[in-house]
């Protein structure tokens, strides 16, 4: 126990509940600018402000809401702390009078206290004319044939019982166990019972200049006119590029017009463009009593959602390069001593022309076909601090993995995505030259090229393009390193073999590893901490 307890000495009210029987706080500071000595049977309140007037403001506020969470206390000792507007304690407490207060000197400070005795005559009237108050209200309800008007009303009420701090309180009747609240919101769920809310834009790829629109009807099917919705965006916690990893949730009020409709814009915020973003759109009940977890449960149910993505610039964000069709020779160049002639052995391949993707799949790339197909499960290495920024190339996906988020990128742009082949993936790594590596024939550690195991400068996978002297000759980035890349092949003769050829090399391979002719032969399901992919997009003929 603190000295300045011990010792009776006076007390600073902190903002805070008394408990009922109107108990000191402990170890109060002697810092603060209003000092008072507090009796038990008394309850109290303290208030600072710019002005007197504010500070005597703040100070019956935290007057009433200790005195009405102290008289909650009494029937549940568990019961939460109650809050109420300053407006509702000015209007209520008008005529009390300062405890203590500051001397005119002083920074604004006021102390009020009440009686307990005093206190409980005084609510159990105030309660009486607050139902007195609100009957008529509740009574009117049962009249109204508009559901939005009902509903409209019961808000009304219920907000009313939320500011004066009765909504835990106030009970139907005197000496009844039924709350007030508990009534309203038993109506509120029969009136909004069946609302179904039809979002007009499936989840997928947005412009910035995307309309989404959102109508709501009752449970007969009718157009809800006029009803406050909700209407929330935020940033999904997956991998981005964005600088601003967290920003604030944009949530507005929109009244749907004659059709039961809201138009919706897409966010102005760079924060929101090119990463993953979900709009919500439910019922406002909440925003009426924010601590009323049935209301929280009402807005939810009716809820609808949707997942997008808007890019600035898509073409930027998947750029390819395109390679032109023709014969090249496939395999080991003549001068790589370090080639096996026989498992590399070289030969001459045609191929049609065809574009291949600057960079591998990026986790920002994959989080965005995460989110837009509502996908339960991600990558194992996404929740991984040394794998999972948002520029770093994905790991830890199977073939089939991979080739679904070719359709999935392909059937939302109306092009034609898809994994290379062996041969395609060499093409583009060689880039028309006759070299081991995808920058010529130099190792790769003569000119930091690339992230292989014992680069220096990374022990797992980098940033794309983080090796400014890795790039061939048609600008293809990280076609050596970082990550080995899936492609279509195999070279089992066992036509029902599951392994596939991964090509490039990675993070922890050696430096012989990187040469274009050399492959990997890899289980297409497993998924590895240092495979990635790369995708081909068809051109036309």
């Amino acid at each position: 126990m603190c000295k300045s307890k011990r010792e009776n000495r006076v007390a600073i009210l902190l903002v805070s509940a008394f408990i009922a029987s109107g108990a000191l706080i402990s170890c109060a500071s002697s810092s603060s600018p209003a000092m008072v000595k507090q009796e038990e049977g008394y309850y109290y309140g303290y208030g600072t402000g710019e002005t007197s007037e504010a500070a005597a403001s703040a100070a019956k506020a935290d007057l009433l809401a200790n005195a009405l969470t102290a008289t909650a206390r009494k029937d549940n000792s568990r019961a939460k702390s109650i809050k109420v507007t300053e407006a509702a304690a000015v209007a209520r407490l008008a005529d009390i009078k300062p405890f203590a207060e500051n001397e005119k000197d002083q920074a604004p400070a006021i102390t009020y206290r009440v009686k307990i005795e005093d206190w409980d005559k005084e609510e159990e009237k105030y309660a009486a004319s607050l139902r007195e108050k609100l009957d008529p209200k509740v009574s009117s309800l049962s009249s109204k044939s508009n559901t939005v008007d009902k509903i409209n009303g019961i808000l009304e009420v219920l907000s009313i019982l939320s500011d004066e701090g009765e909504y835990t309180l106030l009970t139907k009747e005197e000496g009844s166990s039924e709350l007030y609240s508990e009534s309203l919101e038993s109506t509120l769920k029969d009136a909004s019972k069946g609302f179904k809310f039809e979002l007009g834009n499936d989840d997928g790829f947005v412009t910035a200049n995307t309309k989404f629109s959102v109508k709501v009807k009752d449970a007969a099917g009718k157009a809800l006119v006029g009803l406050p919705l909700t209407v929330k965006w935020n940033v999904a916690a997956l991998p981005s590029t964005a600088e601003n990893a967290e920003p604030d949730e944009i949530v507005s009020t929109v009244k749907t017009d004659s059709t039961g409709s809201i138009s919706v814009s897409f966010p102005e915020s760079a924060d929101y463009h090119n990463r993953p973003v979900t709009l919500t759109v439910s019922t406002t009940f909440a925003a009426t009593v924010p601590s009323s977890s049935v209301m929280k449960k009402l807005d939810s149910v009716s809820a609808v959602d949707g997942n997008y993505v808007e890019y600035d610039d898509f073409d930027k964000v998947f750029e390819t390069v395109t390679v032109p069709a023709g014969q090249f020779n496939f395999g080991m160049v003549s001068h790589d001593t370090q080639a096996g002639k026989g498992r590399e052995a070289s030969r001459v391949v045609e191929l049609a022309s065809y574009a291949m993707a600057l960079t591998p799949v990026t986790n920002a790339q994959y989080a965005a076909y995460l989110h837009i197909t509502r996908a339960e499960e991600a990558p194992a290495y996404f929740d991984n601090p040394s794998y999972n920024a948002g520029n770093q190339p994905v790991v830890a996906v199977t073939l089939e993995d991979a080739q679904k988020f070719a359709d999935w990128l392909s059937s939302e742009t109306g092009k034609k995505f898809r994994l290379p082949t062996e041969e395609e993936w060499e093409k583009a790594a060689r880039a028309g030259k006759e070299v081991i590596y995808p920058w010529g024939d130099t190792a790769p550690n003569k000119d930091s090229n690339a992230n292989y195991k014992g680069n220096g400068k990374f022990k797992a996978t980098s940033p794309v393009g983080a090796f400014e002297n890795g790039a061939n000759e048609w600008g293809l980035i990280d076609m050596a390193g970082n990550v080995a890349e899936w492609t279509t092949s195999t070279r089992s003769e066992n036509a029902e073999s599951e392994t596939r050829v991964v090509k490039g090399g990675s993070y922890m391979d050696g430096p012989k590893d990187l040469r274009i002719s050399n492959f990997r032969e890899v289980n297409s399901k497993k998924a590895l901490s240092d495979v990635g992919f790369r995708l081909v997009m068809e051109v036309s003929k």
